[in-house]
């Protein structure tokens, strides 16, 4: 009976294990830290990205900038995933703040190279979202009131139960006073990079 209980655990924990999402964890090792600052203003229209409490704004002109010189457009979807986003923002109406999740394209029943459009689409989406925080170009707030600044933590570390050769875990965290702004994970074959900017 002893050995069937051991037997059960071991297969528990090995599923368990085997379903847990890397990206929950945030005890990888620190790559590097730094501190960001946000004007406290934007030009409208403007787009933005919203976790619970907060919000990040990003004027659509800075935007566009931002996607024509950063985007890759080497392989057919991702060409046509950049000319979507740069469309989507150039229709933007007027005066307006609109939640950047209205642009996405909707991925049910798509397939191939449309289906792989709409996912580059979301993660240019995302892509540039992280680039104007990073370049202090972003405002911020939380629960409706300004912040002027936040840290961004990189870590990078193993996987510890990989299902193919993405064994590097990447997270970058923006946040203040303990409140995530703004949260990316990737999983990656590389080694990690350091950081150059």
């Amino acid at each position: 009976m002893q050995k069937i209980l051991v037997l059960a655990v071991i297969l528990v924990s090995g599923f368990v294990k085997a379903e847990s999402d890397p990206c929950e964890s945030t005890q990888y090792p620190v790559k590097w830290e730094s501190e960001l600052v946000h004007p406290e203003s934007y030009e409208l229209p403007a787009i933005f990205y919203k976790t619970n409490y907060s919000k990040v704004i990003l004027p659509v002109s800075k935007a566009i900038d931002f996607v024509k010189n950063n985007m890759a457009n080497h392989k057919a979807y991702l060409k046509d995933a950049k000319a979507y986003i740069l469309e989507s923002l150039s229709k933007m109406p007027k005066n307006k703040l609109i939640d950047h999740s209205n642009l996405l394209i909707p991925t049910d029943g798509l397939q191939g190279r449309e289906l792989s459009k709409a996912i580059h689409v979301m993660a240019g989406y995302q892509g540039l979202f992280e680039g104007l925080l990073l370049k202090n170009e972003a405002s911020v707030s939380i629960n409706g009131n300004w912040v002027n600044s936040s840290s961004v933590t990189y870590m990078v570390g193993n996987d510890p139960a990989p299902l193919d050769d993405l064994s590097f875990v990447h997270k970058l965290i923006v946040s203040n006073s303990n409140q995530v702004v703004f949260e990316k994970c990737w999983l990656d074959r590389k080694q990690p990079y350091n950081k150059t900017r």
